[in-house]
């Protein structure tokens, strides 16, 4: 046994020096920033292949190659394990969205289907050569620096647009259905440009107040600040909710480095202010146009009266809510093993509520699986890593939260690659224990 073990650290090792799992590491992380098409085709009306359409292919092909070590490490992972017996039941109920599809003869929803659960697949697969690759403490520097650096490029862009200096980069149709929301190189949804900004404020807040990552203190508070910044201007209410449980379990957790935290924030703020107010007061005007001016009854807000701001920010929210619960109230049978992954055939729309959504494509069996994973990142040890364990458990805590308004965490259209920057930040974010794991089971070996 311990001879096998060996011969499995040993093989781990060989795939971390393997340069096309490296290369595919980081074009799934640059496609997770750029979001724009690499190639237009049209199957059925105007279609775009992105990045991650291309990288996928061979991050699948790297999986079916080194299949046995791949799955040896999902099994060692509770995390990975966990979502995926999740993805293994939604290959299951996709046969109940291809049946549905052709019978309602609609074939080109079941092929959408299939790119999408195939999205997913990748999504998950890198995040396993992302562990792999780590292990490599210079790699995991690299990784690091990289995301930053591009997350900090992709707000700059935001920011420039914001003032007319970069134009509008999608197209058109884009233009006309997002209303010209400036979002850089992420997808023209806010929800895309709120929440990527979420994730990586908090991969940086948990690198900036953990003293035994020693990274670069400017590029992480050049960071925090644009990521901050652009987090408002999004204008995605749902990432601002996300936002304040973050910060909120933040300062609970770790009060002394929040206040500290703080402090430099304002002080950049006030020098950001300094330098250029017009780029804070953009972030305000965005932020009252989206929050404030959109309540029609001030006091509401005041009083924390939560179904009438809700009715008032949800855009709808509350009535497709409704929808669904009705539709699931007079089809129970749906409820245990859902309508197939991404049928809405019969509604048309999502639900914009994980919770719902989930129940209607996969049934209680797949909400099941599904918060197993999500809860199990709450459930891990990192008493020696504090401040990156608080990173990793308030984002999660806050994606518990949103996800009663969004599906950010799941596989959309209007998505793009979010589930799989997320699986990427909080991957970072528990790199101190897989790579304390790893060296203990080399002392056993050994």
């Amino acid at each position: 046994m311990e001879v096998e073990a060996y011969n499995f650290r040993e093989a781990m090792k060989g795939l971390t020096k393997s340069k096309w799992i490296i290369v595919s590491v980081y074009l799934m992380l640059i496609s997770y920033f750029y979001n724009l098409p690499v190639l237009n085709y049209s199957a059925r009306g105007n279609n775009e292949l992105r990045l991650y359409d291309v990288a996928g292919v061979v991050v699948i092909y790297l999986y079916f190659k080194y299949m046995g070590l791949v799955n040896k490490l999902i099994e060692n992972n509770k995390a990975l394990n966990n979502l995926f017996h999740f993805l293994m039941w939604a290959n299951f109920t996709i046969i109940f969205t291809i049946i549905d599809s052709i019978l309602e003869d609609k074939i080109y929803w079941a092929l959408q289907s299939i790119k999408y659960l195939f999205h997913f697949w990748a999504f998950f697969i890198v995040t396993v050569f992302l562990q792999i690759i780590i292990q490599d403490l210079a790699q995991l520097k690299r990784i690091v620096n990289f995301t930053l650096i591009m997350a900090s490029v992709c707000f700059l862009v935001v920011v420039l647009q914001n003032f007319g200096i970069i134009p509008f980069l999608w197209s058109d149709d884009n233009w006309e259905s997002y209303n010209g929301f400036l979002s850089g190189t992420l997808g023209p949804n806010k929800i895309v440009l709120g929440m990527t900004s979420l994730f990586v404020f908090t991969l940086a807040v948990g690198l900036l107040n953990d003293k035994r990552i020693k990274m670069n203190k400017t590029i992480l508070m050049v960071t925090i600040v644009m990521s901050l910044l652009v987090l408002v201007m999004s204008g995605s209410r749902t990432s601002y909710v996300g936002l304040l449980v973050f910060l909120g379990y933040f300062f609970i957790r770790e009060t002394i480095s929040f206040i500290y935290s703080a402090i430099a924030l304002v002080i950049l703020a006030a020098a950001i202010t300094a330098i250029n107010p017009k780029i804070i007061e953009k972030a305000v005007i965005v932020y009252e146009g989206r929050v404030e001016n959109k309540i029609r009854d001030p006091q509401s807000l005041r009083e924390a009266k939560v179904e009438s701001v809700y009715e008032d920010l949800g855009s709808g929210r509350k009535g497709l809510s409704v929808l669904y619960i009705g539709y699931l109230m007079e089809n129970p049978g749906i409820i245990p093993f859902g309508l197939g992954f991404n049928n809405r055939l019969s509604l048309i729309s999502s639900a914009h509520n994980t919770y719902l959504s989930l129940i209607n494509e996969v049934g209680i069996v797949g909400v099941i699986f599904y918060f197993r994973w999500l809860f199990s990142y709450l459930g891990l040890k990192m008493s020696q890593f504090p401040k990156m364990r608080m990173a990793l458990k308030g984002l999660v805590l806050s994606m518990l939260v949103t996800l009663f308004f969004g599906e950010h965490l799941y596989i959309y259209r209007p998505l793009f690659g979010l589930l799989g920057l997320f699986l990427f930040i909080t991957t970072l974010l528990l790199s101190p224990i897989l790579i304390l794991y790893n060296e203990n089971e080399d002392r056993k070996a050994t």
